[in-house]
């Protein structure tokens, strides 16, 4: 188990082998969580815009136009029957 000292200022440093581990770098950032229940505390990397919209992009079929807006989405969307 790698070991983290926190620093008076509240930083720390992540282990290198966690870091090459997780593919993590200088600049990145990740959204910090603390369970109280279990005294954990998590780091989750926070994406940017261009990187959410290429997660997304592969939904889209090719050849679909770009949309304005989200209510121009909707109203083209074929209503989902119930089952």
């Amino acid at each position: 188990m790698n070991t983290i000292t926190i620093s008076s200022k509240g930083q720390l440093v992540i282990p290198a082998p966690i870091r090459k581990q997780a593919k993590i770098k200088s600049g990145d950032q990740y959204a910090a969580s603390y369970n109280k229940k279990t005294g954990e505390i998590k780091l989750k990397p926070t994406a940017t815009i261009d990187e959410q919209a290429d997660r997304f992009s592969s939904f889209i079929k090719p050849g679909t136009p770009p949309l304005e807006n989200a209510s121009q989405y909707y109203a083209q969307r074929k209503p989902r029957t119930s089952r």
